[in-house]
């Protein structure tokens, strides 16, 4: 009963406009929603249900299947109804019923003769909110899904299904089955889907399509009364967790019985909501739609594989594109090779009108055809009402797909069908897996980093990535705010800026214009560390950009005009973030938690040396931290390495030697007890910020650190669970660290009510202390592991993220191939270690504390204060 795909169409294209049939649109008072289409043409009414909740929404019950167990229950019987009426009912009314589940959504349909929709009706509405849930009957539908789930086993297909979005889906509940695991599924209680059913099948959770020989507005009438006393209740939104890409092809091999093998190959996808979705579509019956597609004709006419077909899976969330072969297990290695050869191919040429046009009607055709029947009718109705808001959507659907042209097809076939990326599944048949030769697996195809030091002592570190036709510069160098002093704060920001501000070929206005021909960006960074730019350009202009970068590294001119926009600019950017709780808190933290080291500093400057800086005071600056031996140039891209050490070396090799000397800076002596700053806010809500003192980049212990922190933070944290989610204490709560070249610190923050301050203090306190109390529980641990390594893996994707990482790593002195020994860090650290890094950092003795308070509030926290310290002195 419960079904892999969605209710959706595979693919569809018209050759008119779809008509869209008035249908009538009602939200009861109790939020369910009800769409009604009068369809005269035969004497039957069809009821379609959706509820909003399937095995991706199921909380703490994920992974137990119990969706589909309460689906296989709700027909069993009533609290009106005993086991065993209401299909007979349902029969006496010349109708049919079914239901089944998918990740999103569980739906029910009953289609009866005209002459009985009111009593359909109104045995609807009782199965679906009313349901006895009869205890016998719960042990036996219990067996009947796990026989369910071992028939799934014997099935191939199935296995081999369950396995691709096992490995696809690494941190999205789409990778566990509908149906459940068996040992999870085998502990569900009666008690446990009486409370599932309770908290989820509420009339705001549930549409309800209506499609036949009926009347509209008797309908609606008729559904008012039958839910009149069946009253809302609130509804807990799941927090679904984003699926990261994956930053390498994934491939699993297990043996089955079967008498073929089976290879299933998955790339990343769409959601049902976006717009590639129906130029996916098209794609997908061009590639594998039958008789005469693409692959039928490379794998199967020349008869490598048995049988082969593609689908474009497509759910609430990111889904999947899955192409599905059959074939002689000897075979399977020159499938795969086929079938990655015609997919390359699709990416690269160009697709014929002709083969386009003629998907687009067999695809008209199926799509029309199966929704002739009024199920078909009130299905579309409830389900797209449910999953994208529209219960038009079909009509837009086909309506879009006319609309996909060549250019359309050819750029999603560029971006998605990307093996790089995708999941391959090989099922062999027992005792086979022996002819898969050692040498099949494919290499890996990460491009290697290459690093040159010149004669002068700067790094170049070089990446060649043919897969997109762009480049990206990294330029790297030590400075920020930890070169900077109180008459000197912002001087970094100013001086970033300034180098997109002129030099002595180039006006401001001649050097946007030169990045603007080349359709490129090119932005400062000025941080605590270090300063650099980033210029982006397609590798068409990789000669060019280069000779820009050499131009603004070795010739700023910074002059006068240009630096009062930069001034004012900085200086209007500094009292908005005043605006904001996070800067304006984090600004008054840093100035208590470091006494004397620059790290007490804003980045972002102040408003009095912003005002006094003058461009001789820049010039020098730059001159200052203008040093090639710690100075670092990443190029990532399109490129052939030759041409390009040769473009740069003679632009880079003219850079002189550093002038003015080192910068002193003041080593920041060790924090003694807990210190306490009150300020004042402009806000109407409360803000804590404790500050630990923190490690240093270069600290072997910097992984284990940000285990904390992805422990602690994000919707399955920690914090997030106990001050937020337990005891509602805080919009906002969470933790990061930041690490410096010096020590740096790590923050715990929260956002809550002005009176809640004090109990949120301690709240985060405690979280504090037991994490250090206590060793991480091995499945929490993991989770944080694999979040830490999906979020860096999501966020290192880009060009710019890459050689930003890269560049800083070396010029910090980690090497710019540390990233492979972080991850090596991550998987191999303990809770052990966890827990004493919490004892050492999460210190509650050694912390300062800010509270950001409305004036109103802080006033009464004084004069309690006040009084306590009287109190005090009295005794």
């Amino acid at each position: 009963m419960s079904v892999p795909g969605p209710e959706i169409p595979s693919s569809v294209s018209p050759a008119r406009e779809l008509e869209r049939p008035p249908v009538v649109r009602r939200v009861l008072p109790n939020g369910l929603t009800l769409l009604v289409l009068e369809d005269h043409a035969n004497p039957l009414v069809a009821f379609h249900a959706v509820v909003r909740t399937g095995s991706a929404t199921e909380g703490k019950f994920y992974g137990s299947g119990i969706s589909h167990v309460v689906e296989h229950m709700l027909f069993k019987g009533t609290a009106r109804r005993p086991v065993g009426a209401v299909e007979q009912e349902a029969r006496s009314y010349g109708g049919t019923t079914q239901g089944f589940t998918t990740y999103d959504t569980t739906s029910y349909q009953a289609v009866v003769n005209q002459e009985y929709w009111s009593q359909a009706a109104d045995l609807l509405v009782d199965a679906l909110f009313s349901p006895s849930m009869d205890p016998e009957e719960f042990r036996k539908e219990q067996q009947v899904v796990l026989r369910e789930l071992k028939m799934r086993r014997d099935d191939p297909e199935q296995v081999a299904w369950d396995l691709l979005f096992e490995n696809a889906y690494r941190v999205h509940p789409y990778r566990a089955p509908i149906i459940g695991h068996e040992p999870i599924l085998s502990r569900l209680t009666r008690d446990d889907i009486v409370e599932y059913h309770r908290s989820h099948y509420l009339p705001n959770r549930v549409v309800i399509g209506v499609a036949g020989d009926v009347e509209a507005e008797g309908v609606i009438q008729r559904m008012e009364e039958l839910t009149s006393r069946i009253q809302p209740g609130s509804v807990e939104i799941p927090v679904v967790p984003e699926e990261p890409q994956p930053v390498s092809p994934r491939e699993v091999t297990e043996e089955v019985e079967a008498a073929h093998g089976i290879v299933t190959v998955g790339f990343p996808g769409v959601p049902l909501t976006d717009p590639d979705l129906y130029a996916l579509d098209l794609l997908a019956w061009i590639l594998g739609g039958g008789r005469g597609s693409r692959l039928d004709l490379a794998l199967k006419e020349t008869g490598i594989v048995h049988s082969v077909s593609c689908s474009n899976y497509t759910p609430s969330s990111k889904g999947l594109f899955v192409v599905q072969m059959r074939m002689d297990p000897e075979r399977m290695e020159k499938a795969l090779q086929e079938l990655r050869a015609r997919l390359d191919e699709t990416r690269r040429s160009p697709f014929t009108p002709a083969e386009v046009e003629a998907a687009r009607r067999a695809l008209l055709l199926d799509y029309v055809a199966d929704r002739q029947a009024v199920g078909a009718e009130a299905s579309d109705l409830a389900a797209f009402e449910t999953l994208v808001g529209d219960p038009h959507f079909a009509a837009r659907y086909i309506e879009e797909v006319q609309r996909v042209d060549l250019k359309d097809l050819q750029r999603v076939a560029a971006r998605y069908l990307d093996l790089e990326r995708a999941t391959t599944i090989r099922l062999l048949p027992r005792g086979t897996a022996s002819i898969l030769r050692p040498s099949s697996a494919r290499p890996a195809s990460k491009p290697a980093v290459e690093k040159r030091t010149l004669p002068s002592g700067l790094r170049l570190l070089l990446r060649e990535d043919h897969r997109v036709p762009l480049v990206t510069f990294q330029l790297s160098m030590l400075g920020g705010v930890r070169y900077e002093t109180e008459r000197t704060n912002g001087i970094s920001l100013l001086t970033t800026r300034m180098l997109l501000r002129g030099t002595g070929r180039r006006s401001a206005e001649e050097i946007i214009g030169l990045v603007r021909q080349m359709g490129g960006e090119l932005s400062p960074v000025s941080g605590r560390n270090s300063v650099g730019l980033t210029l982006a350009v397609v590798s068409s202009e990789l000669p060019r950009a280069a000779d820009l970068l050499g131009e603004l590294i070795l010739e700023p001119a910074f002059p006068e005009e240009e630096l009062e926009k930069e001034r004012r600019l900085a200086l209007a950017a500094l009292k908005a973030s005043e605006e904001d709780p996070f800067p304006w808190g984090m600004r008054r933290l840093a100035a208590s938690l470091f006494t004397v080291h620059p790290y007490r500093l804003d980045p972002a400057g102040n408003p009095d040396s912003l005002a006094s800086l003058k461009r001789e005071d820049l010039a020098r600056f730059y001159r200052r931290i203008l040093d090639p031996k710690e100075m670092v140039v990443a190029v990532i891209g399109d490129f052939k390495r030759q041409e390009l050490l040769d473009r740069l070396r003679p632009l880079l090799e003219k850079l002189p030697p550093p002038q003015g000397g080192s910068f002193p800076i003041a080593p920041e002596p060790p924090l003694g007890g807990q210190r306490e700053r009150r300020e004042v806010s402009g806000r109407k809500e409360g803000l804590i910020l404790i500050g630990f003192p923190g490690i240093r980049v270069t600290d072997p212990r910097v992984p284990h650190l940000d285990l904390i922190e992805t422990i602690l933070s994000g919707g399955a944290g920690r914090l997030f669970t106990e001050v937020r989610e337990r005891r509602g204490l805080a919009y906002t709560v969470g933790a990061f660290g930041v690490h410096g070249v010096d020590p740096g610190s790590f923050i715990l923050y929260a956002v809550t009510e002005p009176a809640q301050l004090e109990t949120v203090r301690q709240a985060l306190i405690d979280e504090a202390r037991r994490l250090g109390a206590a060793p991480v529980p091995p499945e929490e641990f993991h989770r944080a592991q694999q979040g830490l390594l999906g979020a860096r893996r999501v966020a290192r994707q880009t060009q710019a993220a890459l050689a930003s990482q890269a560049s800083l790593d070396e010029l910090y002195g980690l090497g710019f191939d540390s990233s492979d020994r972080y991850e090596a860090a991550v998987k191999e650290a303990t809770p052990q270690q966890i827990q004493e890094l919490a004892r050492a950092v999460l210190d509650p003795q050694r912390c300062v504390v800010l509270l950001g308070q409305p004036k109103e509030e802080s006033r009464a926290a004084n004069e309690a204060s006040g009084e306590l310290a009287e109190a005090a002195g009295k005794k």
